[in-house]
């Protein structure tokens, strides 16, 4: 581009980005999507919304206090 702009939704640089990579992300996506349907079926005791068993940084609490904080948060803030 003439005049250096980053591409952006704005100034159609999305169309610039590989389909490959749309593709990959739509499939990552839905796998991910298909992993925690399936999971909700199963019947897991310990199941609930949001619990997909993947915390690979241990930010979740070990402990039922700090577990009932982090999902109070979580609800206050939209996102359970």
């Amino acid at each position: 581009d003439a005049t250096d702009r980053a591409p952006s939704l704005l100034n159609g640089g999305l169309g610039n980005v590989s389909p490959v990579y749309w593709i990959g992300i739509l499939g990552v996506a839905a796998a991910v999507e298909f992993f925690g349907i399936t999971k909700s079926k199963s019947g897991d005791a310990s199941y609930f919304p949001g619990n997909l068993g993947f915390d690979p940084l241990g930010l979740y609490p070990k402990d039922e206090a700090g577990q009932m904080r982090m999902q109070l948060a979580e609800i206050k803030n939209g996102r359970l």
